[in-house]
């Protein structure tokens, strides 16, 4: 396996909350704990770091459904809210911001890429220079850009490649128009029919220099459907995204489908560009509240470029009881191509009693031909409060503590002037003793 990044992120100032990003939905962490159990592989990772550094976190949920099956809430401001003024706060003529670092490093120190990062407001201006290089006025619902314009800026669906050039958002009524035109003579114009808050449809036809393409996307309350086509292609790219939440049943749907060629400007994560179908299914159901129990069934289903095969996974899980005592059931088909050949079991056990809560799981896989492998056990504890987080795991992926173990600890502080998020992981394995894993530090000082 490949070796685990370290991640070092310094946050050395932080003020005026307006301009603060929403926090993503998880963190590197995370990401991290699903790499190493395997239930994601390396560039499905780097895949969900990519869109994570982005902050296009809804793309960054859709990633982490399809590839680790686990739910994903996002939310509920993101930097596109911000942009687009759903938060209005009185402008000030004082300059105000925050100034940040951050750097990756491998497990042997070694620092493998850094940012640093410059936010300022002034007035109804926000410049911003790093990793994006953008200067934005925004008043009263009308929208200017100038610099590294990316997919939030575009209100775009779908990801597309950041663009040096200047664009232009003006409302008029229930209308939005807008126009884009960049330094190699890309331009776009747009518009957006926005009758009521639930309820928006809107196109944008695109020039490049050796096409043109147009863009339709729609929104309702039961989810988004975007088309992409450029002219001369055979097909358009399609992104589907609906869903339905009950009290008692709730389903999502999540789909990438495109031919064999890609459109121009578009920023699609690897997994969605090398399959033709890119799709997940969630299903959820919830007993009523006397009886506290919840079954869900998600399947993932890709349909590679390279040939006419479809892969497909299935996940059931089963969860009842109260929150003082939880367990859980689920079992994965890894591959329903191969009749299933591959199945994982996890079963937990939580408990919260606050401000404590504990947790204890194990996951067995089993192979048909193979037989099962020695199952991981995981223990774990943590302490929440408002304004703190510890919590401490230790698994034993052999079932043996001298042929491996690892231990993670966490530690998250939150007060009106410091923000801290630290994340330390050590591994120890029968060839070699206790060495770090990977880290996560996040410090943010607030002024």
């Amino acid at each position: 396996m490949q070796k685990l990044l370290i991640i070092f992120a310094l946050s050395l100032f932080s003020i005026a909350t307006e301009l603060a990003h929403a926090q993503p939905p998880f963190d590197a962490a995370q990401v991290f704990e699903w790499w190493d159990d395997g239930i994601i592989t390396a560039e499905e990772a780097d895949e969900i770091f990519s869109r994570l550094e982005e902050e296009n976190y809804d793309e960054a949920c859709l990633l982490a459904e399809v590839y680790a099956q686990e739910p994903c809430i996002k939310p509920t401001q993101t930097k596109s809210a911000i942009l687009t003024g759903s938060v209005q706060k009185v402008p000030t003529i004082v300059p105000h911001g925050n100034v940040s670092w951050k750097g990756q490093y491998d497990s042997e120190g070694h620092l493998k890429k850094h940012r640093e990062e410059l936010q300022l407001q002034f007035y109804y201006f926000k410049l911003r220079l790093g990793s994006q290089e953008l200067l934005s006025y925004r008043r009263d619902n009308f929208e200017a850009y100038f610099g590294q314009v990316s997919t939030l800026e575009f209100h775009s669906h779908i990801p597309l490649d950041t663009l040096w050039g200047a664009a232009l958002l003006y409302p008029i009524g229930k209308f939005r128009l807008g126009a884009f035109l960049d330094t190699s003579k890309t331009f776009n114009a747009h518009v957006t029919f926005k009758p009521n808050r639930e309820n928006e449809i809107g196109a944008t036809f695109w020039k490049f220099s050796d096409a043109g393409a147009i863009n339709v996307q729609a929104r309702t309350t039961l989810g988004q459907i975007s088309a992409w086509y450029q002219f001369g292609q055979d097909r358009p790219l399609v992104k589907i995204q609906l869903q339905s939440e009950k009290k008692h049943l709730s389903w999502k749907t999540t789909a990438y489908i495109h031919g064999d060629s890609l459109p121009l400007g578009l920023n699609l994560s690897k997994g969605i560009a090398e399959n033709r179908l890119w799709a997940s299914q969630t299903v959820n159901a919830k007993w009523p509240e006397a009886l506290n129990t919840a079954l869900s069934a998600k399947v993932r289903v890709l349909s590679p470029i390279a040939s006419d095969s479809v892969s497909a996974r299935f996940k059931m899980t089963l969860a009842s009881g109260p929150a003082r005592l939880r367990p859980s059931l689920s079992v994965t088909c890894i591959e329903a191509s191969n009749n299933c050949n591959t199945t994982e079991w996890n079963g937990t056990v939580e408990s919260a009693w606050e401000p404590f809560s504990f947790k204890a799981g194990t996951d067995l896989r089993y192979d048909r031909t193979n037989s099962a492998k020695p199952p991981k056990i995981e223990l774990g504890a943590s302490y929440r409060s408002s304004h703190a987080l510890a919590k401490l795991s230790v698994a034993f992926p052999k079932t043996n503590p001298s042929k491996g173990i690892s231990v993670q600890n966490e530690v998250k502080l939150d007060n009106d002037w410091l923000n801290c998020n630290f994340v330390f992981t050590f591994k120890k394995t029968k060839s070699q003793s206790f060495k770090p894993n990977f880290a996560h530090i996040l410090t943010t000082l607030k002024f």
